[in-house]
């Protein structure tokens, strides 16, 4: 055995114990199915340190690999990676056992492509999805959404994987867990879907790991839906309140809802690095930050009308 120095660089403060078994960041990316990418943002963002490196490149040893697997397959089921990377090895088995214990239904399904279209047509079953939609395109998609709002999952495939292909589906369809197949993707492209919280799959791929993407479970779905930035500082929001002269008091009002809603956002982020039920409670801060940002834009308004009755004429 051998020694590196340093903490450990998956968050558990002690140094690493290493044999002589270490992988290259490559190696690592096909073992976990995480990108190299990938590897290299959680080590910029949270810290998740190789346990060697050697000049530019970096090594992982087994034991990392498997940490490295467990937190793929949880962030596969919905829970963001900065809610996983200060658990130790315990609480991860943990969150996997709750993950294994939920009930699992067929995910009644929408398919957007016409390469989707054939590969169902040659199975003799989908026991763990159930089709009801079929889209030949996204043109067709954007169309026809009267089949739509039932749907747990829609799997799209897109010759290109843009985020925006994403987005416009989300907006349509917020409640449907969204399922990405491409055929060509740059490793911008393939983060910047990932964000989102979207699975995505390489074209060609089996229907078997389609199902496998497909699969909700039961109260967990998945959204494609981003945490909305403030408008408003807390120091901009006390000037509003101080200095508007409407009789209605409405921004006064609107202040106080924005500054208890950016309080509870806080709250459900912070309960969500906590809890078993981390998708659930990410949902809940995306939400209600989307709700923020509705009322920053009525108040928006307000301010801009009350500036322009205080202009001399």
């Amino acid at each position: 055995m051998r020694t590196i120095p340093g903490p450990y660089s998956f968050c558990t403060g002690q140094n690493v114990e290493l044999d002589d078994d270490l992988y290259r960041i490559g190696t690592v990316a096909s073992l976990t199915e995480i990108s190299v990418e990938r590897l290299r943002a959680w080590e910029r963002r949270y810290g998740l340190q190789p346990a060697h490196r050697s000049g530019k490149t970096r090594f992982y040893n087994l034991e990392q690999v498997g940490r490295l697997k467990k937190i793929k397959r949880l962030i596969d089921n919905g829970h963001p990676i900065s809610s996983l990377v200060s658990l130790t090895d315990e609480q991860l088995n943990e969150r996997l056992v709750v993950q294994r214990n939920l009930a699992i239904k067929p995910a009644s399904a929408g398919l957007i492509g016409p390469n989707l279209l054939v590969l169902e047509q040659q199975q003799d079953h989908t026991s763990r999805i159930d089709v009801r939609a079929r889209w030949a395109n996204m043109d067709a998609f954007m169309s026809d959404q009267s089949a739509a709002d039932t749907l747990d999952v829609i799997v799209v495939q897109l010759p290109v994987l843009l985020s925006q292909h994403i987005e416009k589906i989300a907006k349509f369809q917020p409640k449907s867990r969204i399922v990405a197949i491409y055929q060509f993707a740059t490793a911008k492209h393939i983060a910047a879907t990932q964000e989102l919280g979207v699975p995505t799959l390489n074209w060609p791929t089996s229907w078997q790991e389609i199902e496998h993407a497909c699969a909700t479970t039961a109260g967990m779905p998945l959204r494609a839906a981003r945490t909305a930035a403030r408008r408003f500082t807390d120091e901009e929001l006390i000037a509003i309140a101080a200095s508007s002269d409407d009789q209605s008091n409405c921004p006064q009002h609107l202040v106080e809802l924005i500054s208890s809603l950016n309080a509870f956002a806080d709250y459900s982020l912070e309960y969500a690095e906590e809890s078993v039920a981390t998708a659930l409670y990410q949902r809940v801060h995306t939400d209600t930050t989307q709700a923020r940002a509705q009322l920053e834009l009525a108040l928006e308004v307000l301010v801009e009308a009350d500036q322009l009755l205080a202009r001399p004429n």
